[in-house]
């Protein structure tokens, strides 16, 4: 489709607005006979009489005058797209999908989501729960623009930005043995049965590194992706567990019957980062969310 041209269209807009050749060329800055010129091209290109002509005058039909306006509204969608485009690197628009792994989101996204309102507020923030391999492959596919997940883990060849070393920590049944006194010593859990989550969670993982390094040897893996499952059965009794510390507000709160204790420096950790592609031109922006959520 032979398609008019966005001048063309300028200088349809500019004779309406003028109601005479002569001023309307002279705001468009080109010659009377060129914009006459250009304005018989627009009519062939639309087929349609946009200019009624005579000798005394000529003026905008009522095809004309619609054209126009619907003209107005082209052209002033195209300023706003300039506009977003020359912003790029003071402003993010449109929408930004992020994803976290099950162990942060319930915990993290709604200061995620209250710093992205403050940094982003012309942006829409989509969130989702993936696990650390899926949210890896997403963000590297452009599925996710960003992933917040904790480290170690392979993130392949995506940019990494540190948030937050946090530390792990011991829950147990508020009467246990245990529940009361200072930090622990990490060779504490060889002697507990420690749950874990089951595999495929980085904390799965992070959590097991922990056991073999304190020589426990008596754990079971709960299939569960939620740490709530995981603390459900703690209070229940049927062991202990290492719990973020991001996570103690919602899981350890009054009336969970669980009790925490803290490990003796050097606590196990784990860190907490955000991830996107090197090659997205948004990434300054994500850095800003790193540095507030820090």
């Amino acid at each position: 489709m032979n398609y008019p041209t966005l001048r063309q269209l300028e200088y349809l807009v500019a004779l309406v607005e003028h109601n005479h050749f002569g001023r309307a060329a002279e705001a468009a800055h080109i010659s009377q006979p060129a914009l006459s010129a250009q304005l018989r091209e627009l009519e062939t290109r639309l087929d349609a009489t946009l200019i009624e002509r005579d000798r005394r005058a000529s003026r905008p039909t009522p095809v004309g005058i619609e054209v126009a306006r619907r003209a107005r509204l082209i052209l002033g969608e195209l300023d706003d797209l300039m506009a977003v485009a020359g912003t790029d690197r003071d402003a993010l628009y449109g929408t930004v999908r992020m994803a976290a792994i099950p162990t942060i989101a319930p915990y993290l996204f709604p200061t995620v989501t209250a710093a992205a309102r403050v940094i982003w507020p012309d942006a829409t923030l989509e969130l989702s729960e993936l696990r650390s391999r899926e949210l890896v492959d997403a963000v590297d596919h452009g599925a996710v623009d960003i992933g917040l997940m904790a480290t170690p883990f392979d993130t392949g060849r995506l940019h990494v930005s540190t948030v937050i070393e946090e530390d792990f920590v011991l829950a147990m049944p508020e009467h246990h043995d245990l529940a009361d006194g200072g930090p622990l010593p990490l060779s504490a859990l060889a002697t507990l049965p420690v749950l874990l989550l089951e595999d495929g969670h980085c904390l799965h993982d992070h959590a097991l590194a922990v056991c073999r390094l304190a020589g426990a040897s008596d754990h079971a893996t709960v299939r569960s992706a939620s740490l709530s499952t995981l603390t459900q059965m703690v209070a229940a009794g049927a062991g202990v567990t290492l719990l973020p510390t991001s996570a103690l507000a919602v899981e350890t709160r009054p009336g969970t019957g669980i009790s925490v204790r803290r490990f003796e420096p050097p606590a196990p950790s784990r860190t907490i980062t955000l991830v996107w592609r090197t090659s997205d031109p948004r990434g300054s922006h994500y850095e800003h969310l790193a540095d507030r959520l820090r």
